[in-house]
């Protein structure tokens, strides 16, 4: 009897035991129920990272240009470094580096070669610089230099390959001559998904004969094609040749063609009648911007229309001096102490592919020189920058506040005093100063 009531109470302990088991299985079943709803906001979310943003309509590029990079007797002598025997040009740019740098294609016009030390240093009238340029020249924010200019073969042939080795060797894109005739001497750069062709092109002297001459020098049969340019008494033969350029740089796919034209009469601070024709024809051709150099003085801006294609061409005709020693003391000409930066904002329509101009705006620019223990300092400086604090630049002299300001003065007299800019009406506002 006992047995049984003990048998009966393990029975029954055990039947305790089963039935909680059970119901905490349930319990169990009940939270994972309750888990898997709390996991339901997880999986929209995940949906939510898997949508598709619509893609962008528009992308948009700034193209910046500055006119003539000389580097004068005084120049070379100021940027060699005792202490390491070396030159150093760091120094020029470091005032106008930040607006260099915000540009999406940074260009400019080397007017001088890297003939190397062999061949000794020199400027005016061969031109042959150290190869530190090149190097502050990249450190500054350059991007690409045009290559062709009425100094490209101050220092020869070979100087004509070595400043295009220095160049390249820098990382810095080149246009305008090459080393061999079998290259190209034009550059397709893709900015920001939009392919952008760089030419550029010098005028000649009078030719020698059947021979080619560029600055008064006779040009080798051998190394005619390595420099690209125009003759003006032969210009109707020549353009002919420009158009193929432009037709070329677009069946390589440029979107955007972008000229630097070394032309005009130098000193002049108007463009002159062959400048006009020459830009004319390029628009027509299809050329988006051209940059002109050469006078050494600021000349107008225009927007041409062009007549072939439905579109409009900005040539600025001369950016004055970026860096040089031409000055008043020198030429008694204060119009080649100037110079400017000018950026042209593009923007491409991703759903059609048109690309339309946006905007233009400047930097006016000086090249301040002073005296540290009797030597020479030269350094690029944005005007208007200056002349809102011009401790901060290192100008204590009122005489020398006055020259920055008459040179900005005469940098927006000039940039936009052409009458044809200003007849334009939809491109009032459009431009504007930095």
């Amino acid at each position: 009897m006992g047995t049984r009531i003990h048998m009966k109470r393990k029975i029954g302990s055990i039947l305790l035991i089963v039935l909680v088991l059970i119901l905490e299985g349930c319990h169990k079943q009940e939270k994972e129920v309750v888990l898997i709803k709390e996991e339901t906001p997880v999986r929209v979310t995940m949906g939510e990272e898997n949508f598709q943003k619509p893609a962008p309509e528009y992308t948009e590029i700034v193209i910046s240009g500055v006119g003539d990079i000389m580097v004068h007797g005084p120049q070379i002598r100021a940027q060699f470094q005792s202490d390491t025997q070396k030159y150093n040009f760091e120094n020029n740019f470091k005032h106008v580096q930040e607006y260099l740098k915000n540009s999406d294609l940074m260009l400019g016009n080397l007017e001088t070669t890297f003939g190397g030390a062999d061949k000794g240093y020199s400027s005016f009238p061969y031109f042959n610089t150290p190869d530190e340029l090149a190097n502050a020249l990249k450190k500054a924010g350059f991007d690409a230099l045009a290559t062709a200019n009425n100094h490209s073969y101050d220092t020869g042939h070979e100087g004509i390959i070595r400043t295009l080795d220095v160049l390249q060797k820098e990382g810095l894109k080149t246009f305008g001559t090459r080393k061999n005739t079998k290259g190209k001497s034009y550059s397709i750069l893709d900015i920001k998904g939009i392919k952008v062709g760089l030419s550029a092109y010098t005028f000649e002297t009078p030719r020698w004969g059947e021979f080619k001459t560029i600055n008064a020098i006779r040009i080798p049969k051998e190394v005619e094609g390595l420099i690209d340019s125009f003759c003006y008494e032969f210009l109707e033969e020549d353009l002919v040749a420009i158009k193929e350029r432009v037709k070329e740089i677009k069946k390589e796919g440029a979107e955007l063609v972008v000229f630097y034209m070394h032309w005009g009469n130098e000193y002049k601070g108007k463009p002159n009648n062959y400048q006009r024709q020459i830009a004319q024809a390029l628009s027509d051709y299809g050329v988006d911007i051209i940059f002109g150099s050469h006078p050494h003085q600021i000349q107008s801006m225009e927007v041409i229309n062009s007549k072939a294609e439905d579109k409009q061409t900005v040539v600025i005709y001369s950016l004055g001096n970026f860096l040089s020693n031409q000055r008043y003391e020198i030429l008694n000409n204060r119009k080649t102490e100037d110079g400017i930066i000018v950026n042209i904002k593009m923007r491409k329509n991703l759903l059609n592919d048109k690309i339309e101009m946006q905007e233009i705006s400047y930097v006016p620019t000086w090249v301040h020189r002073y005296f540290v223990e009797g030597k020479a300092v030269f350094e690029i400086i944005p005007t208007y920058e200056v002349i809102k604090d011009p401790l901060q630049y290192g100008i204590t002299s009122e005489k020398t506040l006055w020259r920055i300001l008459n040179s900005q003065e005469n940098t927006v007299k000039s940039i936009e005093s052409d009458e044809n800019l200003k007849k334009k009406k939809e491109f009032k506002g459009l431009i504007h100063k930095i």
